[in-house]
Order: C-alpha cells, then structure tokens, then sequence
C-alpha cells in the first residue's frame, strides 16, 4: 500500500469515528432534551392530579371491588385479575379507602365516594375487635378475625384510611374509631417505667413484643399530621409531639445524624439492636424519610425549631447518601458510618422513592433551594419511566437499579395497594401548586351540618382559603387563617373549597 493511500485510509478512519462521535452526540443530546422536556411536565400540579383521576384510579375502581364478599381483594396480578390468598388485611381496606376518599376530595366524584363508605361499613364491623378493641390484623374472605394480634404498623394504617374519610365527610363515626384506636396506643402500648411505646398487643390488649421501634413511635408520623389537620385536637397535637421528642431523644444517632428503628430498632430498656447487611451495619432509608417528613410536618403545625433542624439535617443525609443524583434513584439501605457506601444487593421500593420526592418538595419549601427541586424533577423522571406500568396500568412495588421490575409485577398484595401511589399524586398536586407554582387548588367535600369543619389539607400556615361553594352557591362563613368552614343545616353538602399560598 503507497503512502497516499494510507494516508486515505487514515483520514477516512478519522472521518468515521467522527461520524460516530456526532451521531452519539446527538442521540445524547435528543435524550437529554426529551428527559428535560418530561421532568419540566412534572413540575405541574394538575399532572398529578389528572394522573390519579385518568391513569389510576379508573383502574382501581374497576379491578379492586370484592362485589361477592365486600371491601377489596387483597392479591390483585399484573394484569388486574384477583389472586389467592383471599384474605383480607384491615390496614389494607382502609388504605383503599383513603385512596377512593381522596379521589372524590380531587375529583367531587360520587362514585368514589360510595366506594369509601361501604368499605368504612365494613371495616368497622369486621375490622375492629367488638370485645377488646383495637383493629384485627387480618379477617377471611368471609369477615371471621384470624391474626388477632395488634401491631402498631397495622393500627396506624387502619387509621390513615379513615382519618381521610373523616375529613372529606365529617363523619363522626369513623372518627371515633380513629381516636379509640390512638387511645389504646397510648395507654396500653406505653412503657409506663421506661417511656416509649411497644410494637405489638395481643387481643385482650397485654403486651405481646415490648420491643420499641419506628412504628411505635416516629412512624405515627403516616398519621398524626392528617388526624391534626381533620381535627386540630390539642390532645393529639401533644401526642404528636411526645412522640416526636422521644424519637430524637431516643432514636437518633448522634454520631451519623441516621434515626434508628427500622428494621434496626431497641428492647424494652432502649438497647440498640442493629440492622446488618452483609455483616455491616446498616441504615434502611425509607425509616430515616419517614421520620424527616414527620418533623417537617410537626415544624409547620408548632412552628418548634427544632423538628426543623432535625428533619432538614435528616432530609439532607438522606440526599448526601441515599440518592443517586445521575439516576434520580433512591437506595433501599446504606452503611451506617463513613463513608456510608450503598448496602448489599439493592432493591428500589416505590414507596421510598415516593417519600423521596415528598421530601425535596418540604425541603424547598422550608429553604426555598432551587436544588431541591432539581432533584425532585430526576426523582420522579426515574419513577415514570421504571414504576410505571405503562402496559397494564398501574404501579410496580419494587425495581432493579437499572430499572427493571423485579418479581411478576403484582399491583397489589400485603402491604402494597393503590395508597402510595394515590397519596403521591395528590400531595404533589397539592405542593406544587401551593408552594411551588403559587397556583389554587380546588377540593371537594360531603358534609353535613350545622357544624364547623376544618378543611386545609396541608400544615403550612400560609396556605388559606381563598373560596367557598355549598351546592354550588358562594359561601361566606369561613375562616380564612383557621382554614375552617361553618356550614349550614343540611345533609350531605357538597362542598368546594378552593385554597391559595
């Protein structure tokens, strides 16, 4: 080969590495214009809401109804058939009934509301134990209790579902229940000696695991700011905050800023019992949200700073080290001390990174960092593309780090139903619009009256009432900063009330 014609070939190799070059450069480039273009669409309110009255809900309210036996089928495929087991979970027929109660708050729908109230009925005559109190763990298909134990994971999901019931439609019933429920927590579930609360009763009430741990304690937090804002009861207000003082006082470390609880956590005398993995001790994350959203939450309805500085500092560890910034992923578990590498085989939960994008929305909110919101657009960026069904509908429980759904892809089973996926479409509508976008958002209710009735669904005190309509009239009788509405006589009143930050 003569030298030119090697200098031929050389310059035609250049040549196509530099095609290639530029062809992936701009395969990149479309990439990353598409991704910005579908993060920027996250930023909107009302996506979040029409996607859980268009793209979710539909699919609820038509695969999840036990039309033979009553309330909801537990084990529900990928594809929306029913499955055995067919038992049924108390926390999870009220986390349904949450998720049917806040689709009637955002869409004034009827028919989710019928939805919700049959399965209240049924929940509070097979659920809660007539003889003893407190919610069974699980009943049959046909209603009989069979684990009749009361674990305080199971006791607050059973009151989340019906604390949001209580707020669209004022009924005084399902209340009542809510707060016995909380009573016997607080008094039959409480170390007396030592402080702190148990994590498990048996029937008759006696303590059956006096371990102490996140849902006996900072895990209230699912619950305790609904129930404050349905009732702005200062007994519950104070218990809130109890439980919030004992978890930092008790449950913090000190050293690394992590909470403890889960699935590490503490015997009745407040030894630290570890969690490891891989023989390493570890942090499992989405206990450390949990507790940074209830101290952010209690900052805004006590204005204590120091729930502020604890959930900050917990919220940022929580983005130092539990976040993939690239992927926009949350990690299941990390090392507990420095330099706090990823733990063991890693598995997404949806759930994790729910409370992932919860958290950079509060922590803007206290901070007004663009950053936060910058994360929280790549946060939901990865749970679009990878959690969501966009086949059958639908969300997955659990992912690969590359994104793949892991096991068959069931939409429900024990401790996986519509709830994370409903209360994450409607609190990002919510916080978007009102703390992000300065926009209104519009809510619906049933009540009767004459009474009053507090209606803001979010504890920062410069979100206020802006309207009101009662069967579709104006309405003038409400308190502006209290956020409370006094309604007339009447049943079943249909309620629109619009709010503004």
């Amino acid at each position: 080969m003569t030298k030119k014609s090697k200098n031929r070939f050389s310059l035609k190799k250049v040549l196509f590495i530099l095609l290639v070059f530029f062809v992936v450069g701009q395969a990149v480039t479309a990439k990353n214009d598409v991704d910005t273009t579908r993060e920027q669409k996250f930023m909107n309110g009302e996506f979040w809401r029409d996607q859980v009255l268009t793209e979710l809900m539909p699919y609820w309210y038509k695969h999840v109804l036990d039309e033979e036996h009553g309330a909801f089928y537990l084990n529900l495929s990928r594809d929306w058939q029913p499955e055995p087991p067919w038992d049924k979970m108390s926390a999870m027929i009220s986390r349904q009934i949450f998720s049917f109660s806040t689709a009637y708050l955002l869409s004034g729908e009827e028919k989710y509301l019928n939805v919700a109230r049959e399965a209240v009925d049924y929940l509070l005559k097979y659920g809660w134990d007539q003889e003893y109190g407190g919610w069974f763990e699980s009943i049959s298909q046909t209603g009989e209790p069979k684990i009749t134990e009361k674990r305080a994971s199971s006791q607050i999901y059973n009151n989340v579902g019906l604390t949001q019931y209580y707020f669209v439609t004022g009924d005084e019933r399902a209340l009542s229940y809510v707060l016995k429920s909380v009573e016997i927590h607080k008094t039959y579930a409480h170390d007396k000696e030592l402080d702190g609360y148990f994590m498990k009763l048996n029937r008759d009430l006696s303590v059956s695991d006096s371990s102490k741990a996140k849902h006996s304690h900072y895990g209230q937090g699912s619950l305790m700011p609904y129930l404050i804002l349905a009732t702005r009861d200062s007994a519950v207000i104070s218990f809130s905050k109890h439980l919030a003082d004992i978890s930092i006082e008790r449950m913090t470390d000190t050293v690394n800023s992590w909470i403890l609880g889960y699935p590490n956590g503490f015997d009745r005398e407040w030894n630290y019992v570890p969690y490891l993995v891989d023989g390493k001790e570890s942090i499992f994350l989405g206990a450390c949200s949990t507790a940074a959203l209830f101290f952010l939450h209690l900052y805004h309805l006590t204005g204590k700073e120091s729930y502020l500085k604890h959930g900050k500092a917990l919220g940022d560890n929580l983005c130092r080290y539990g976040w993939n910034a690239e992927r926009g992923k949350w990690f299941n578990s990390v090392e507990k001390t420095p330099p706090y590498h990823i733990a063991g085989s890693q598995k997404i939960y949806w759930w994790v990174q729910i409370y992932g994008a919860f958290l950079q929305l509060q922590l803007y909110n206290v901070t007004q960092d663009e950053q936060y919101l910058e994360n929280f657009k790549k946060t939901e960026l990865f749970y679009d593309s990878y959690f969501r069904d966009h086949k059958y509908g639908g969300v997955f429980l659990g992912v690969s780090p590359d994104g793949s759904f892991l096991g068959k892809g069931e939409k429900a089973g024990s401790w996986h139903t519509s709830f994370h996926e409903i209360e994450h479409g409607f609190l990002n509508y919510l916080y978007l619009s009102l703390f992000v976008n300065e926009k209104p958002v519009v809510l619906h209710f049933e009540l009767d009256g004459p009474k009053k009735h507090f209606v803001s669904p979010v504890n920062d005190p410069k979100v206020q009432i802006t309207g009101v309509r009662i069967n579709g009239k104006p309405w003038a009788d409400f308190d502006v900063r209290e956020r409370s509405i006094i309604l007339p006589a009447g049943k079943k009143l249909k309620v629109e009330v619009t709010f503004r930050r």
